[in-house]
């Protein structure tokens, strides 16, 4: 009986300790490899992801990503510019998504959040970024809608904390 009793105390030692520890990596959300898409006035678009950067500001960091779709033609340029809270998480917790184009000699300049904007951010760390998003705006002249966007950004470098 004492064996019996023995062998279930120390199963129960062995099981409690592999379920304790944990390596840092299990709670981290793994990042996904760069990759920008959306669909724009019905046109499937991929964008590049140039450049990011942290800010401080009064009541905390802010995270700024920047997108691009160059083209080798000069009268077809598109742009992005996305500022949001560093680490932040959720819906519609994005605060500026700048849009801007020029195509056939047609600027289109504007902040989504002006018009009809949600989005999903899933990833905000120190390696990575993941979101999901869409919206509609309207500039008097012209209307750009997006539709099934997504931003995974893998950071070259993780930012230093």
């Amino acid at each position: 009986m004492k064996k019996i009793l023995y062998n279930s105390t120390l199963l129960i030692l062995i099981l409690s300790t592999l379920y304790s520890c944990s390596n840092d990596d299990d709670n981290e959300q793994q990042c996904m490899e760069t990759n920008v898409t959306m669909t724009v006035n019905g046109e499937s678009q991929t964008f590049q992801a140039i450049g990011r950067g942290i800010d401080l500001r009064q009541n905390g960091y802010e995270l700024h990503l920047n997108l691009d779709r160059r083209n080798t033609d000069p009268f077809r340029e598109q742009g992005i510019v996305i500022i949001l809270p560093y680490k932040k998480t959720g819906e519609n917790i994005i605060e500026q998504f700048i849009y801007h184009q020029y195509i056939d000699n047609t600027p289109f300049n504007g902040d989504f959040l002006d018009g009809e904007f949600q989005s999903n951010v899933i990833t905000n760390t120190n390696k990575c970024f993941y979101a999901t998003f869409s919206g509609i705006l309207n500039n008097g002249n012209q209307e750009v809608i997006i539709t099934e966007g997504k931003l995974s950004y893998e950071y070259e470098k993780p930012f230093d904390e």
